[in-house]
């Protein structure tokens, strides 16, 4: 397991007609999914924000050639929620996969893709999670992650700051 996570090598790929039912296959453990919608839910909200003129990307995440998780991530021209910057509405790992250090490659792949301006310049990744979400909550903040101080539909919000990245 040791060499495994040493020559972990993720990237992300688009949703196509060739993995998406892999994607919507994937789940968190059950005592997750009180904080995460599904990726079939993920999936339409992408398309109802496409046809809305929106940026966003839901993006299955490989390690090699091997689907483990998901994100999806917006550019906020006119959602509202953090204007001008970066949104990281989805992230999620694949039970089988969870707790073997998928988090911090794949949170530098989410960071690299933002940084490389696929929908403009920003200063800061957006997200939020539940108070009850102790794990994903300590994650964030361990990452980099600082919490606004701002509550949006009961969840925390927390910035990550592009500008610092090396």
């Amino acid at each position: 397991n040791v060499l495994e996570r040493i020559i972990m090598s993720i990237c992300l790929k688009d949703i196509t007609i060739e993995n998406y039912f892999d994607v919507l296959n994937l789940e968190v453990h059950p005592n997750q999914r009180n904080f995460i919608a599904s990726n079939s839910i993920s999936l339409a909200e992408a398309y109802v924000y496409d046809k809305n003129g929106d940026f966003i990307a839901p993006l299955a995440v490989y390690d090699k050639e091997v689907l483990v998780g998901f994100v999806m991530i917006a550019y906020d021209q006119k959602i509202g929620i953090s204007k001008g910057n970066y949104l990281l509405f989805r992230f999620m790992i694949d039970q089988r996969f969870q707790g073997l250090g998928y988090f911090k490659p794949t949170m530098d792949a989410v960071i690299d893709f933002v940084s490389s301006e696929p929908a403009g310049k920003a200063t800061s990744l957006w997200l939020s999670y539940e108070p009850e979400n102790k794990h994903a909550r300590s994650c964030y903040l361990h990452y980099g992650f600082k919490e606004t101080g701002q509550v949006i539909e009961d969840e925390i919000v927390a910035i990550y700051d592009l500008t610092t990245k090396n």
